[in-house]
This record gives structure tokens, sequence and C-alpha cells, in this order.
């Protein structure tokens, strides 16, 4: 008692206060409040809140987020305001570890995501230079307006995610894996584009990403997941796991 009482004193947080801590910022009135400024009403706003709860209640993803807050504490500092950034970081890492079912399901959500920003937001994000908070906020004002399963079922494999991310880190693959995932995604692109009649165009901003206008991107990001959604199967479930890697 008295070495966490010195502890504290001397500005020092263990693993365990940060976990606590995680724990109760979800209890803050401002986490409602800025859902609702994102969209959330009613049952959805209800389902927002608990699952800002769950993830930072979750043993396993508020100790890997209190790990690697205290990794990079700088003295006596604790940046708990990557947080946030932590929790996406780790429902990435889990991605790849999903079945197919729930894999595909969260590119369904991406996709309606895509389809519902603006176009030279949408341009930036399959650039990647849009920021990641504005593409938090953007994916989030998307996923209040699904319909209260349809976001439910989200949620759950969000939190799996985070949970797998966690425990396993990233999937570990092989460069024949990756190669092979990667002439599925080009076969299937070949084929759904195939049909548009400015296909060489389309195909010319996938060369230039870091070039084109956001328009041409923008266009480019949604036909591309349209593609590999037509896939099924193992050939589904491996293109989406190359495409959930870093």
């Amino acid at each position: 008692m008295a070495q966490t009482a010195s502890a504290q004193s001397a500005g020092v947080v263990s693993r365990a206060d940060l976990i606590r801590l995680l724990g109760r910022m979800h209890e803050e009135e401002t986490v409602r409040a800025d859902l609702r400024k994102l969209g959330f009403k009613g049952e959805n706003l209800e389902l927002a809140t608990q699952h800002a709860a769950n993830m930072l209640r979750d043993p396993v993803i508020a100790g890997y987020v209190a790990d690697r807050v205290l990794a990079v504490q700088s003295g006596s500092a604790v940046p708990i305001a990557r947080a946030q950034g932590l929790l996406w970081g780790v429902i990435d890492q889990g991605l790849a570890h999903l079945p197919l079912r729930d894999l595909r399901y969260y590119y369904l959500v991406e996709q309606t995501v895509l389809g519902a920003m603006p176009v030279h937001i949408c341009g930036q994000a399959v650039r990647g230079t849009l920021a990641p908070d504005r593409m938090a906020d953007v994916t989030a004002r998307a996923a209040a307006r699904l319909n209260t399963a349809g976001l439910r079922n989200y949620y759950r494999i969000q939190l799996r995610a985070a949970q797998l991310g966690a425990q396993r880190g990233t999937l570990a693959t092989t460069p024949r894996r990756a190669v092979a995932a990667e002439a599925l995604i080009f076969a299937a692109l070949t084929r759904y584009i195939v049909a548009e009649p400015d296909a060489a165009r389309i195909m010319d901003s996938f060369a230039r990403l870091d070039r084109v206008d956001n328009t041409r991107a923008c266009r480019a990001g949604r036909l591309f997941i349209a593609a590999v959604l037509t896939l099924e199967g193992r050939d589904l479930h491996e293109a989406l796991i190359q495409l959930s890697l870093p």
C-alpha cells in the first residue's frame, strides 16, 4: 500500500491503475455527447455507448492498450489520449484472424462507409491521406445509420477482432500465400471492370493512386471493394485476409 502511494505521488502509473482508468473512460458523459454529434440516437446510441464500455472493460484489450501506453510513456506523463488510436490499431491487427462470415460482413460495412463518404473525403481515404481521427469520425457517422441489428453485429465483430489482435498480433503469412491472394484480387478486379466504358482509365487510376484526383481515386476504391466482394468461399476469405494485413 505504501509502495503504491509512493509510486502515485511520484507520478508513476501502474499497469493495473491504467487498466482501471481505461475501464472508467466510457463513464464520462462526453462520450455519449460525442456519439450524439456523430448521428447516434435511440437504440443505436445505447449500443454505441455500451460498445465503448465493452472495448475498454475487456481485460485482454485493456491490458494490451495499457501495455502500449506504458511502453511509450515519457517521464511521468501517460499519453492516455493514445488509447483511441490504439483501439483502432488492435482491431486492424485482429481482422485477418476472423472467420469468413465475420470478415465479409466487416467489409460490407466498409463498403457502405466508402459509398456514403463525400467524393473528396472518399478519395483521400482511398489514397491514404485522410487523417486517422477524420476517418474514425466518417466511419462512425456511417455506422450510426446502420439498422440496429446491423450495428450490433458490426460491434460484435469489432470487439472480437480487437480481442484476437490483442491475443495473437498480426497474422503471419507467407510470400506464396500473399501472391496467390493478390492474383485472386487482380482477376476479380479485371472481371468486374471489363464492362466499364473507361476500364483502361480505371486501371490507370489504380496504378497512380498517389497522383490522381480525389474523384478518380474514390471511384477506383469503390470499384475495388465491390470487385473483391464478388469472390466467394475460400477465394473470398484469402482475398479479405490479404486486404486486412498491414
